[in-house]
């Protein structure tokens, strides 16, 4: 019986190993560079749409600049910028991105991440972390160049790279975060990181492709309804890194927090509470100075879009007032 059980250790011992020392993806590591942007804002302007307009995209998904005034397209006291999250444009944060830049008369850039929107099956296919955080840091450097104070508002993924750029960036005036992407709620992606994950991948999706076919056609617009596993294999690597104890205390900047929550039946079907909870917890925030909101009637992961969110009013609500109370951004457009 011994020996019995020394061979069947043995093997245990020798395929723990030989899962161990399996393939993994690796990539480039993140260069932490400061990115500057054109002062003059109509040539900004111009330059950004250029751009947007030579990256085959799909319609209506670009990155763009909302003006607090049109007509003079100056630089105001405090900047919004959005960043949506993993798959989506700016209609993730639409209309409560446009209607906090107004009430507090600030422009507004909605960002577009790194191969997001992009008019092709394998979109996402050459996403890597590099190119995500730098995506993100680009978003950064239009709203300072947009305003002398910047607010940064992300969604989801987007919410992850806001946190990201928050324990780089000090300056950083607040974050507003709805529904961030701490962790999933359904742990497998983690494999995806781990020995064998690409592997373990092709099982899943055989042809490297993840295809959604429940999104009405207005949402399916704004959202990738197909795109490759690399993004996948992207994002939690950038979860692995980034979304730890010792970076969240890093963040010290004046932090909202919103996100759907009414039971533990009835919450966010797509991320992990609990990791944002756990979170916020962890950030190096003054406790007067950060606030989580459940909203439980959201009823969805995407609470502050008109497109997925029954409560959108509401996310708008809770946070203008923390915007008022905690920044002290005074209200430059009451309706």
């Amino acid at each position: 019986m011994k020996r019995i059980l020394l061979i069947a250790g043995l093997v245990l011992a020798v395929l723990a190993v030989g899962y161990v020392a399996g393939p993994r993806t690796h990539f480039d590591s993140i260069k932490n560079t400061r990115i500057a942007m054109k002062t003059d804002l109509v040539e900004l302007e111009r330059e950004l749409a250029e751009s947007e307009q030579k990256a085959n995209l799909r319609p209506d998904n670009e990155a763009r600049i909302v003006w607090a005034d049109s007509t003079k397209k100056q630089k105001t006291p405090y900047s919004f910028v959005y960043i949506p999250g993993f798959t989506a444009s700016w209609a993730e944060g639409d209309p409560v991105h446009r209607q906090l830049a107004h009430r507090f008369g600030g422009n507004l850039y909605l960002a577009r991440t790194c191969e997001h929107g992009l008019n092709s099956p394998d979109a996402l296919k050459g996403m890597a972390p590099a190119c995500y955080a730098e995506s993100a840091e680009r978003a950064l450097a239009v709203g300072k160049a947009l305003g002398e104070n910047v607010v940064v508002i992300g969604t989801s993924a987007g919410g992850m790279l806001s946190l990201y750029l928050a324990a780089h960036h000090p300056e950083i005036a607040g974050l507003i975060l709805y529904s961030p992407c701490i962790a999933t709620r359904n742990p497998a992606l983690k494999l995806a990181t781990k020995p064998w994950g690409a592997q373990i991948m092709r099982q899943v999706f055989p042809d490297d492709h993840v295809v959604i076919d429940t999104y009405k056609p207005d949402r399916a617009q704004h959202w990738l309804t197909t795109y490759h596993t690399n993004g996948l294999v992207t994002l939690q690597t950038m979860l692995d890194e980034w979304m730890t104890p010792e970076q969240f205390a890093k963040v010290k900047q004046p932090l909202f927090m919103a996100y759907y929550y009414r039971d533990e039946a009835n919450q966010d079907p797509t991320v992990s509470v609990p990791a944002m909870l756990t979170m916020f917890d962890e950030l190096g925030t003054p406790a007067s100075q950060k606030e989580k909101v459940a909203m439980p009637n959201a009823n969805h992961h995407v609470i502050a879009s008109h497109f997925t969110s029954d409560d959108v009013a509401g996310v708008y609500r809770a946070t203008a007032g923390f915007i008022e109370r905690v920044l002290h951004l005074p209200v430059v457009n009451a309706q």
